[in-house]
């Protein structure tokens, strides 16, 4: 029987290859994403870091054991302690300015919004399609682009934390989270939360988009 999570990967492949194909990604892969693209990332990708928080936070309220709220709790650490602070240092060091990149452009903003509805009106399956569906795909682009050589330091580092052996730790376990789930719930709700997936690597697709300029 097909893993609920390959189906979904299987569901939804051209959107999947749309986003790792992204111009976004392929500069990156490339060496020419534009410094301003990646300052605007910075202040944006930064901001939706806030938003990941709550919806892990609602997934370790839905949580429905303590190994699994262990877990989650080591992923909001890694989200605060972590990548928090790295936005904090790097966009010091480069002089970027949050506010001078607002108001926020409409791809974030249908991004964030989509991802924090679900995760306030879902359940423990979809936060754990949400999250899945983000970190699945930031693992696979984020290793291949960090396989190659990259001239900014910064990008390199934010590369290189996307791609080490915790981060596809973590999305492992969500995959096999969202495995778990998909054994006992029902094909309608089975094709609900397949078109959530979709939603996802959609509104990624908006963010990075949006990241162009």
């Amino acid at each position: 029987m097909t893993a609920f999570s390959d189906q979904l990967l299987a569901d939804h492949i051209d959107v999947w290859n749309a986003m790792q194909q992204h111009p976004f990604v392929q500069a990156i892969e490339q060496g020419t994403l534009p410094e301003t693209a990646f300052h605007r990332y910075l202040v944006f990708e930064g901001e939706f870091v806030f938003s990941a928080v709550e919806i892990l936070a609602q997934g370790l309220s839905h949580a429905p054991d303590v190994s699994r709220q262990r877990w989650l709790i080591q992923g909001l650490n890694g989200l605060v302690d972590t990548q928090l602070g790295w936005f904090e240092r790097v966009m010091a060091k480069r002089g970027v300015v949050a506010e001078h990149w607002q108001p926020a452009p409409a791809g974030f903003i249908r991004f964030r919004d989509g991802m924090l509805q679900a995760a306030r009106t879902g359940g423990y399956a979809d936060i754990m399609v949400l999250m899945f569906g983000a970190e699945w795909m930031y693992y696979h682009w984020c290793a291949r682009a960090a396989a190659r050589p990259q001239h900014d330091e910064d990008l390199r580092d934010w590369l290189s934390m996307h791609a080490d052996d915790a981060f596809y730790q973590q999305a492992c376990w969500l995959k096999q989270e969202v495995d778990q789930c998909g054994l006992t719930l029902s094909g309608q709700e089975k094709q609900r939360l397949s078109q959530l997936y979709g939603d996802v690597l959609a509104w990624e697709i908006d963010f990075h988009q949006a990241m162009l300029g």
